[in-house]
């Protein structure tokens, strides 16, 4: 089935493999509020409704489930990668869903359950949150350059005065003024929207246990936590850490073909967004770090330059997250500065409304509480 915001397309294949199916019947573009109908009228309970990953794939899987109908996603890469050139409709898209399933060259993508859901969605929203921020920014410096003006020292745009003080910086026109003042209220619309949602991923991590604990590793802060588990869900899903590496995409691809070829850059499968907060981690590591992990980075660092360091390192900690969510680690005897730095961190992204709306009378109750709490579960 090809499924769009207000249409889809299903066809019904039966056969032992996709070389001999054949295709039984075809419904093309009906409206999408009709799909239980059409479904349950035309489909046995034990047939197997096959889907290709996009924005709202899951979303109807989740209504055919409702109604008794057994869904499938299977991953876009590898369904995009088969397919007419002389013909793409999605009559056709549908008929060729089927014929890979058959033949088994995609995968099923894990549907997320309702927690992860809620999560990516949170994740989603800060992300785009600070795509405004950025963006807006941009927009008021660009608009500055315009009259040959440089960006003021110490300028904060978020403050209440921002506007003010960039009033003053030129003698602006009437419709300039206009123009300056909503991108300014532009940015700092956005700038909120971030701040909130980043508390709500800071609280979000505090609450559960088994988010918070990820903090331990160094270069991991709430953020990259819940992005972690936002994505990962059940660790049982990767049965070692290798998966879990080809899963972000830091895993060096392999083309080798008679004698030539070899292994080359990073993969890059799996989520790009998450895999980027995973080398602002490495790059962290690299840094700040101590201890044999970081000087072996170091001295990759100097053998081979920093980008396949910085890749390596990222690749480390996948499989140190991996170990840790499966429990095997070792305890965690004393909490170090770094830890008390994070929490103190985290506590600041919550802000001390939230807090004493959570419970605590202070936010250094808040921290001592949670390390407390982090000593005890890892």
């Amino acid at each position: 089935m090809d499924a769009h915001p207000t249409l889809f397309s299903a066809a019904a294949l039966a056969g032992p493999d996709a070389l001999q199916a054949r295709v039984e019947w075809v419904v093309d573009r009906v409206p999408l509020h009709r799909l239980e109908s059409v479904l349950k009228k035309r489909v046995p309970a034990d047939t197997v409704i096959v889907l290709e990953a996009s924005g709202n794939s899951f979303a109807v899987a989740e209504r055919l489930a409702a109604v008794g109908l057994h869904a499938l996603v299977l991953e876009s890469q590898a369904v995009g990668k088969v397919g007419k050139a002389y013909c793409a409709t999605d009559k056709v898209d549908a008929v060729k869903l089927g014929r890979v399933y058959l033949s088994g060259l995609a995968h099923e993508v894990w549907r997320p359950d309702g927690q992860a859901a809620e999560r990516r969605e949170l994740f989603f929203g800060h992300r785009n949150a600070v795509r405004d921020c950025v963006r807006a920014r941009n927009r008021i410096w660009a608009f500055l350059n315009q009259q040959c003006l440089h960006r003021p020292t110490g300028l904060r745009l978020g403050a209440t005065s921002a506007l003010e003080e960039l009033l003053k910086l030129h003698p602006w026109r009437p419709m300039q003024q206009l123009l300056l003042k909503e991108e300014v209220d532009a940015f700092q619309a956005a700038e909120g929207r971030r701040k909130r949602l980043r508390a709500e991923i800071a609280v979000a991590v505090a609450a559960d246990p088994n988010v918070l604990r990820l903090i331990r590793l160094l270069g991991v802060r709430d953020k990259v936590a819940f992005a972690l588990c936002a994505f990962i869900g059940p660790i049982e899903r990767f049965e070692s850490a290798k998966k879990l590496v080809a899963y972000f995409g830091l895993n060096p691809c392999v083309s080798r073909s008679g004698l030539s070829g070899g292994n080359g850059g990073l993969a890059k499968y799996g989520r790009g967004d998450v895999r980027a907060l995973l080398i602002q981690a490495a790059q962290s590591i690299l840094r700040h770090g101590q201890g044999t992990t970081h000087r072996w980075a170091l001295a990759l660092k100097m053998r081979k330059g920093i980008h396949i360091a910085v890749a390596a390192l990222a690749r480390k900690l996948v499989v140190s997250i991996w170990y840790l969510m499966k429990g095997l680690f070792t305890p965690l005897t004393e909490v170090t500065a770094q830890l008390k730095i994070k929490m103190h961190k985290i506590a600041a992204e919550i802000g001390r409304e939230k807090i004493g709306a959570l419970g605590f009378a202070s936010s250094r109750e808040f921290e001592s509480k949670k390390l407390e709490e982090l000593l005890r579960i890892c």
